[in-house]
C-alpha cells in the first residue's frame, strides 16, 4: 500500500496574501473618490442651471389689469360701507319713529278713557 501521509501540508507555515497588490487597491479608491467628485460636480452644475421659480414671498409687479380689479375692489368696499352706515341711520329713526308711535298711543288711550276729546 501506498504511504499516505500528509504530514508535509501541515508542517509548514501558511499566510494569507492580498488579492490585489496595494497599488490596485490605492488606486481603486482613488478612482472611486474622483467618480464622487464628478458626481457632486455634475449635480452642482445642474442645480446652477435650473429654472429659478419666484418664492411665495417675492413681490410681482401689478399688471394694469390687476389695478383696475384693486380699485375696483376698494370703490365696492366704500360703496358697501356708505350702505351699511345709511342703513344703520335708516335703523335708528325707524326705531325712534315706533317709540313715537307707542307714546302716542299710550297718550291717545289715556286721553279716551277720560273721556276727553285728544288734542289736535
Amino acid at each position: 500500500m501506498a504511504d499516505r501521509s500528509y504530514g508535509h501540508f501541515t508542517q509548514q507555515a501558511y499566510t494569507l496574501q492580498p488579492r490585489r497588490s496595494r497599488v490596485a487597491g490605492f488606486g481603486q479608491w482613488v478612482l472611486s473618490c474622483a467618480l464622487c467628485l464628478a458626481l457632486g460636480a455634475a449635480a452642482a452644475i445642474g442645480y446652477a442651471r435650473a429654472p429659478v421659480l419666484p418664492s411665495a414671498t417675492t413681490a410681482c409687479a401689478a399688471s394694469p389689469e390687476d389695478d383696475k380689479a384693486e380699485q375696483e375692489l376698494t370703490r365696492t368696499r366704500l360703496a358697501l360701507q356708505q350702505e351699511v352706515a345709511a342703513r344703520g341711520a335708516v335703523q335708528e329713526a325707524a326705531d325712534a319713529s315706533a317709540a313715537e308711535v307707542r307714546r302716542l298711543n299710550e297718550e291717545l288711550r289715556f286721553l279716551r278713557s277720560q273721556g276727553q276729546p285728544p288734542r289736535r
